[in-house]
Formats: structure tokens, C-alpha cells, sequence
């Protein structure tokens, strides 16, 4: 019970790693420290001078670092050690639970991992055993021990019992641990019906994954460093024809970056702040839309557009970043209303982001624009940019050359769109995709890339498209979010990881909006490609299901996910009563049609039933007389005495033990009350011990004969 307490307190990686190990070794070697090994009286002050320091050490540093939680359960884990290799009387033992029920209740606010609720289920089976045998324990102790208490051979006895398979065998584990299991079942199925206020289940706080490129700033060289990191950094469900492991690969868009100053992209003040209009909000949710237009189209005309846009559900984890991520151009955000009614600092937003404060996972959805408008289009697109959109074309930094590279990329371009399209077919046909970097020294890294190195990853793609987009007159800007996933079959959604952050451009063109260029060798960025086929795989994918279900179902389950789950129940009860009722319906043409049939077998069921009636009380009574016969000489005897007592004025209470019974016949200076403890011991081991030898049976019927003598004396 404590080892599954323990795992869930520092499985969920607050507590430091350190602790975790000091901890796991103190309690595996607690396992050994115990009489005769060891003397108690021996290392009692030790233990108490340790615990004194290592309470002043943690008080310290809770003020000091500010962080209480987190250092209350380091001590509450040298507490729990310091417990277990003490454990001595009945005291500690229960002081032992106690701790461990605290490091639970702990580890559900600083674990959300899947890891906590396998240990929460462990504690709940352990638990039940550990409390059973505990007063069990206690139970046997306090009766041989009011009989014999300074006979050392009696706690002896007490222990070989409860080491023996006579009470403690594979049926009482099996029968105690189904309980335990029934018992969680029903309290999942109660944290489930209760009514949710907006909150999850757990107080959440965590610690977000530091990415490079997701912050309000970004350097070349970020992405190099996590394109093999497999930590899925959010779950999403989208639509067709984006599902399953063929499907097209989605840029999910994140921050977007105006300004470049030597290698360094940036959110400058000046940048355009993010347009957006709050929606028509649904119960405990809000949804935001993105107006790219600037104000010239309304909500309801941008509502519209989402019957053709690509739905997405996004389960995202907590990152240090608080942007949220859409597929492509979000045209509309939905998530859980903020608490004040306001997202916090939505002036800080710009490049069409949205940021929402989040230190957990959060669930929102998204619709978004993912095809690439047509190119005539593009190719017929206005030329006087939005009030502010200036900036887009700034190439100050631009080395000389690197501006007439651009020129000379599109001299033969007719319109932007094409322009755009030279500069990207330029980068894809004449540099390659490495994530082995040079160092640029003093030299403007981009003006490096094109002219020196030629070769890099994704953000040196993104930047020179940019850059040379800008020199040649074109608006443009670099997008940081992850480009692909892999696709998980066992619940149909793509699991985006940190391997997978990329950086792509985006084209403005006035009438039609911003529209995705991405410059990168495509057959060379996806090094995790969409996912192995393989058992290890698929484990792999099996288990970020569970994780991914544990964070949906319990760790932000709130009012939204209640009535969406009570939605799929009552559709599935609704569609499990039609098929009921069109079975009756078919069942009853059938039958009618073949009369003769049902007839039969009603004749047959009829006779059954009545055989099975007749037999019914012979049945019952031959398992009476079979339990009658069941009882032993020795249970015989015993019957018979407590008759006889009863008619002398002792008789039985029905809620005392026969040891009760005795040790109070004892107390009151009944007749043949010496004679009725050792007649109840033998009881006991004949009936419930399998344990009833001739010599048994023979002191049975003479402590009988004693103890009615002694009545009859008594009158």
C-alpha cells in the first residue's frame, strides 16, 4: 500500500529524481530492518535528530524557493521512510497509513501521468488488504492476549496463524481485491455523474515543455536540437481527408515573427494587433473568430465560412508558450470561458495568434482554412496592403547581395504569386536540408545560408524566403508550429510531437488573405515520420491512448466533456432500444408464422420450470440436513453446554463471540468458566482450523461432563 502511494507521489516528475531514488531505497531496505537485526531503542534518537534537520532544511527552502507544495512532499516522503523503519506497535502501522493516504492525496495534484491512476488503483486493492489484515491482526492479538499476558508464545501463535493458508489464502485476496476493484468501479462511475463547475478533477499546475521557437522570440538554430524528441506535445481528432497514416500532412500554426535583426526573429510593438470577434458562445464556452479582413467582414459572414472549413478537436499540452495551435489559417477558436470572463492579456496577441493562459493540458476546438486558394486567384490579387502591413515588407539587414539575389530570382515573374513561387522553387532546387550547423561567426546568418553554407533546416528555409520575399517587394512572415504527426489507429487521432516543430512562411495578398509557403525539402524535414508499423510502435501508441483518455476522462473532464458523455450514453441506450424493440418485432412476426414452434418450446419451458419447482424443496432440505451432519462432536458438545448455561441464567448474546462469551463467564465467577475457555479453543480449531483429533473429541466430552457438573453443584 505504502510502494503504491509512493509511486504515485513521484512518478509525475515534481519530485526531484533524487528524492525519488533516496526514497525507493529507504523503503526497500526498511523491508529488512527489523528484530532481531536491528534494536529500535538504538537508533531512536538518531531518527529524531535526522528529522529535526531535514524539517529545518524543508522549511527553509519552501521560503526560500516558494515552492511549498512541492518540498512539503519531499518531507512527506522522508516522513513515510523514517516511518517504516520504525515501525514497532499497532501505532505506527496506523501512523504508516496515514502517511501514505497523504502522499496520494498529494500526488493527485502533482501527478497528472497516467502513472497516478494505475497507482491509485493499486492503493485501493492494497489498501483493503492492508486494513483487513491489520485488524485481523489486532482481533486475534487482544484475545490471546487478555488470556495470556506474559505468555511471549501466545504473539508466536498469533503470527503462525496469520502466515498460515487457514485465513489468509488465495480466495481472501482474490474475494477482498474484486471488492476493492467494485468499490472503484462505482466511485468512477459517481467522479463521472457529478456535476462539473468548469474545473477538472485535479488542481492543476504543471510545469510546460520548453521548445525552441514556441516563445515571443525565436533563433536560428532551435529546431536542429528537438527534431528527434518523440514527447507528444498535443493530440488532435480532425476531419477527412486529413485522418489516417496517408493522409496529407497539416502545418499547425502557432507564433508568427515580423521582425528579423542578425539571425533573431521577433514580435516588433508596431506589428499588426490580432483581429478578432467573440462568437455566439455555447454552455461554458466561447468562441473566438480571427477577422484576417481586418474588420470588413462581419461574425455571422465569418460563421459562414466554417461549414467549409476543417474541424479540429486539439487536446494541447502545456508548454512554456501559452499560444494555441490551429491547423493551417484558424479562421475560429473554441475553448471553456476564462474565468472573469476575459482571456488575460489579449493586447499582447499580434500576427493573427491567440494566446490563452493555460499550466495544464487544454481542450479547444478549431476551424480552420487548409487548401491552398486557387492560383488565379493569387495571381489576381490587389496590391494596396492594410494600414500597418508595411512592416511585412521590411528587409532592413539585408546584406546587398542578398537583395539582388531576389531580384535576379524573380526577374521573370509577372505577378507576386509568381514571384513568390521563384523564390520557393529556388531554395528547393538549390539547397539541401541538414541538421548539422556551421557557425556563421560575424556574418548575417541568412546571407550565410544563401551564399556559403547552402545548406540548413527549416528555419534558415523559412527566414531566406522571407527575407528574399521582402526584398523583391512581396509581404511576407515565418510561422513557428509543427508540421505532420503520427497517427494513432487506436483512437483515431494525430499525435503531434516535439520532433515535429517546423517553420514554414506566409504570403500575404490583398482581396484573398495570407496563404502558406513552405520552402523546406519535404522529403528530408520528417525524420518521425508518421510512425512505425512495427509491435514496439504500436505498444507505443497503445499506451499514449490510455495517457491521452486519462487526460481527457480525468484530468480535464469538466461540464463541456460531461454532456458530451452523457450525449454518447443516451445515443447508445437510444440505439440499444431500437434494436430491442425491432428484434421483439421480428421475433413475433417470426413466431407467428411458425406457430407450431413456439408452441413447443412453451411446452418445454413449462415442464422444466415445474420439475425445477417440485425439486426445489427436497433440494432444501437435503442441504439442511447435509449442514446438520456437517457439524462435529466437538461442535455438539459445545452446543449442548451453551444450552445448559442458558437454562442456569448465562445465556449467549447473539453479537458475542464464543470468546466473548467465555472471557465474560470468566469475569462474572460462572460455573465451569475454566473448562469453557479450553472447550471454546477446541471449538474454534475444530470448526474453523479443519483441526479435531480423536485425543480432541475425548477432552471435548470430558470438559461437557465437567462443566454440567459443576452446574449441578452450584444449585
Amino acid at each position: 500500500m505504502v510502494g503504491s502511494a509512493f509511486g504515485a507521489l513521484v512518478t509525475g516528475g515534481t519530485v526531484s529524481p533524487l528524492t525519488a531514488l533516496l526514497g525507493f531505497t529507504g523503503l526497500v531496505t526498511s523491508w529488512f530492518w527489523e528484530p532481531p537485526r536491528v534494536r529500535f531503542e538504538k537508533w531512536a534518537l538518531a531518527w529524531t535528530i535526522a528529522s529535526l534537520v531535514v524539517l529545518a532544511m524543508s522549511v527553509t527552502l519552501a521560503f526560500a524557493s516558494g515552492d511549498i507544495l512541492g518540498t512539503g512532499a519531499n518531507f512527506l516522503v522522508w516522513l513515510v521512510v523514517v516511518k517504516a523503519h520504525n515501525r514497532r506497535a499497532a501505532k505506527d502501522w496506523q501512523q504508516l497509513y496515514l502517511l501514505s493516504f497523504l502522499m496520494l492525496v498529494a500526488g493527485s495534484v502533482l501527478n497528472t501521468d497516467l502513472t497516478f491512476g494505475a497507482s491509485f488503483l493499486v492503493f485501493v486493492v492494497a489498501a483493503t488488504w492492508s486494513l483487513i489484515l491489520f485488524h485481523l491482526r489486532r482481533e486475534m492479538e487482544d484475545n490471546f492476549l487478555l488470556k495470556h499476558a506474559d505468555d511471549h508464545s501466545e504473539r508466536v501463535e498469533v503470527r503462525r496463524i496469520l502466515e498460515s493458508r487457514r485465513i489468509v489464502d488465495r480466495r481472501f485476496f482474490v474475494g477482498t481485491g474484486l471488492v476493492s476493484i467494485g468499490v472503484f468501479v462505482l466511485s468512477a462511475i459517481i467522479f463521472l455523474a457529478i456535476p462539473r463547475v468548469g474545473v477538472g478533477f485535479f488542481w492543476k499546475s504543471r510545469n510546460g515543455l520548453t521548445l525552441a521557437g514556441f516563445s515571443d522570440g525565436s533563433r536560428l538554430g532551435g529546431h536542429g536540437r528537438i527534431k528527434s524528441d518523440s514527447t507528444v506535445v498535443m493530440r488532435v481528432k480532425i476531419d477527412d481527408p486529413y485522418e489516417g497514416r496517408e493522409a496529407p500532412y497539416v502545418h499547425w500554426r502557432g507564433v508568427s515573427f515580423d521582425k528579423y535583426d542578425h539571425g533573431a526573429w521577433s514580435r516588433s510593438p508596431q506589428a499588426p494587433r490580432t483581429e478578432e470577434q467573440p462568437g455566439q458562445p455555447r454552455t461554458g464556452r466561447v468562441r473566438y473568430f480571427l477577422d484576417y479582413d481586418r474588420g470588413e467582414r462581419t461574425s455571422s459572414e465569418i460563421e459562414q465560412d466554417l461549414g467549409k472549413a476543417v474541424h479540429q478537436d486539439i487536446w494541447l499540452e502545456p508548454l512554456d508558450s501559452d499560444v494555441l495551435f490551429g491547423a493551417s489559417m484558424p479562421l475560429a477558436f473554441e475553448l471553456d470561458a476564462p474565468l472573469g470572463g476575459a482571456r488575460p492579456h489579449p493586447g499582447e496577441e499580434k500576427n493573427d495568434e491567440l494566446r490563452f493562459e493555460h499550466g495544464s493540458a487544454i481542450h479547444y476546438e478549431v476551424w480552420s482554412r487548409i487548401d491552398l486558394p486557387p492560383p488565379q486567384w493569387l495571381r489576381n490579387a490587389g496590391t494596396e496592403l492594410p494600414r500597418g502591413y508595411e512592416l511585412y515588407t521590411n528587409h532592413d539587414g539585408m546584406t546587398e547581395r542578398t537583395v539582388e539575389k531576389a531580384l535576379e530570382i524573380t526577374a521573370d515573374a509577372k505577378t507576386e504569386f509568381d514571384k513568390a513561387v521563384a523564390i520557393r522553387d529556388y531554395l528547393l532546387d538549390n539547397y539541401s536540408y541538414t541538421l548539422d550547423l556551421a557557425d556563421p561567426g560575424d556574418q548575417d546568418p541568412i546571407d550565410f545560408f544563401l551564399f556559403d553554407r547552402k545548406k540548413g533546416h527549416c528555419e534558415y528555409f523559412a527566414s531566406s524566403f522571407v527575407m528574399l520575399a521582402r526584398s523583391a517587394g512581396i509581404p511576407a512572415r515565418v510561422v513557428n508550429g509543427f508540421l505532420g504527426g503520427e497517427w494513432n489507429e487506436y483512437d483515431d487521432y494525430i499525435a503531434v510531437r516535439a520532433g515535429d516543430a517546423h517553420s514554414w512562411a506566409e504570403v500575404y495578398f490583398p482581396g484573398v488573405g495570407w496563404v502558406t509557403f513552405d520552402p523546406t525539402p519535404s522529403a528530408e524535414i520528417d525524420e518521425l515520420g508518421r510512425g512505425g508499423t512495427g509491435l514496439i510502435a504500436r505498444i507505443r501508441r497503445f499506451f499514449d491512448t490510455l495517457r491521452f483518455h486519462w487526460t481527457k476522462w480525468v484530468v480535464e473532464y469538466d461540464l463541456y466533456s460531461q454532456l458530451a458523455l452523457f450525449r454518447t450514453i443516451g445515443h447508445a441506450i437510444k440505439a440499444a432500444a431500437h434494436a430491442i424493440e425491432d428484434a421483439g418485432v421480428a421475433s413475433a412476426r417470426w413466431a407467428g408464422r411458425r406457430w407450431y414452434v413456439t408452441l413447443a418450446l412453451g411446452l418445454i419451458a413449462a415442464a422444466l420450470i415445474a420439475r425445477r419447482v417440485r425439486r426445489r424443496p427436497r433440494s432444501a432440505l437435503a442441504i439442511a440436513r447435509a449442514r446438520h451432519r456437517a457439524h462435529g462432536p466437538i461442535a455438539a458438545a459445545y452446543a449442548a453446554v451453551l444450552a445448559r448455561l442458558a437454562k442456569r441464567g448465562y445465556p449467549r448474546d447473539p453479537a458475542a463471540t464464543p470468546r466473548e462469551l467465555a472471557r465474560s463467564l470468566r469475569h462474572r465467577g460462572a460455573p465451569g468458566a475454566a473448562q469453557l475457555d479450553e472447550l471454546t479453543e477446541l471449538y474454534y480449531r475444530a470448526e474453523w482450523g479443519g483441526d479435531a483429533p480423536a485425543e480432541a473429541v475425548a477432552r471435548a466430552a470430558a470438559l461437557r461432563r465437567e462443566i454440567e457438573a459443576a452446574l449441578r453443584e452450584s444449585r
